[in-house]
């Protein structure tokens, strides 16, 4: 019931306007109120998001770890190796030597001293952990015995980047492109083989291949022998999933970049092994497998004219040593086709 102003005496009306005023002016304060707690949950709320975000970051930087740091601030132009005649070493201090074939790249125990081209190097000692890097061109390959005793076999178009020794509780390199390991056994220190992408090999004591070139969809590890655990983060500021696979000898892990995935498959893996002896060996595999092999190690591309049998396989091996006219003529005799090189682009056409 609304009160009757007109009923009232005059005192009883100004009483009753005062005190509906000061209950509207009381109201409105209470409403401002509701709204300033309003915006401080806001901000409070966006502050503990931008708070989460930052340990978030702090907690993917910790995950880097100091080799990881190195190749990212250290990264190589393709061109400035890839197109070298010769495999190069990088020390530590920047000084470049070139490497002459058919020779392994060798660290004593303290990886102090390295002997190189009939020669020894002698690098000095630091408190810091020092990083060489190996860099191999196409039509190369390379060979190392790290500090551990561990042996390294580069492919072409490579990079490897590793701790001249290895003192913390592990031992980890960096690897772009393809490398066979031969893992010097020693449980209380395991071995990491990092790679671009956040995938990583871990492994105890084993002969494996990695293969992990930028240019391909998929990055894939095979083991020869021993034990390894093959591991992906996945990306994302958000996303804390690590895929993770253990191999066993005669299967091949395959990561595919785009998908995020990783498929692990039996088979004959002996053949991925065959270029550290210096030639490539084929088993029953389909041509365009075959091509692709030859347009990493020889830096060319194969454009097809002719339509190739999906069912069809070839068998067989290529010396490394062979130039190219050479290897071009063994697959016009294998195939049947007519391949048609173009010494300019290097480019070969399959007709």
């Amino acid at each position: 019931m609304y009160p009757n102003f007109k009923i009232l005496p005059e005192k009883n009306k100004i009483d009753l306007k005062a005190r509906i005023a000061e209950s509207i002016a009381l109201e409105k304060q209470r409403a401002r109120r509701k709204r300033l707690r309003t915006i401080s949950w806001s901000a409070a709320a966006v502050l503990c998001l931008g708070l989460g975000i930052t340990i978030v970051l702090k907690q993917e930087q910790k995950e880097i770890s100091p080799i990881e740091q190195f190749a990212n601030n250290n990264k190589t132009s393709g061109s400035s190796f890839e197109k070298s005649n010769q495999v190069q070493l990088v020390l530590s201090d920047k000084e470049a030597v070139n490497v002459s074939d058919s020779t392994t790249i060798a660290y004593d125990a303290s990886g102090n001293k390295i002997s190189v081209n009939n020669k020894q190097i002698k690098q000095k000692n630091s408190l810091e952990p020092q990083y060489n890097t190996v860099l191999v061109p196409y039509g190369k390959r390379a060979q190392l015995s790290l500090a551990d005793g561990t042996q390294v076999w580069l492919n072409s178009g490579s990079k490897l980047i590793y701790p001249t020794t290895f003192d913390g509780s592990s031992r980890e390199v960096f690897l772009e492109g393809e490398g066979i390991f031969d893992v010097a056994h020693n449980a209380s220190k395991p071995f990491y083989v990092k790679a671009a992408n956040n995938y990583s090999v871990r492994v105890l004591g084993t002969l494996f291949n990695v293969s992990c070139y930028a240019k391909d969809a998929k990055v894939s590890t095979a083991l020869l022998r021993g034990k390894v655990q093959v591991s992906y983060a996945k990306k994302g500021l958000f996303s804390s999933d690590t895929l993770q696979t253990i191999l066993k000898p005669g299967t091949i892990a395959s990561l595919d970049k785009k998908r995020e995935t990783i498929k692990t498959t039996a088979q004959n893996v002996e053949p991925l092994f065959s270029w550290r002896k210096g030639y490539y060996e084929f088993s029953q595999e389909k041509l365009p497998l075959v091509l692709d092999k030859l347009t990493r190690y020889y830096n060319v591309d194969f454009v097809m004219n002719k339509k190739v049998s999906s069912g069809e396989t070839y068998s067989g091996a290529f010396k490394l040593n062979d130039d190219l006219d050479k290897v071009v003529k063994t697959l016009e005799a294998t195939t049947g086709f007519e391949f048609v090189y173009d010494a300019e682009t290097r480019k070969i056409t399959i007709n």
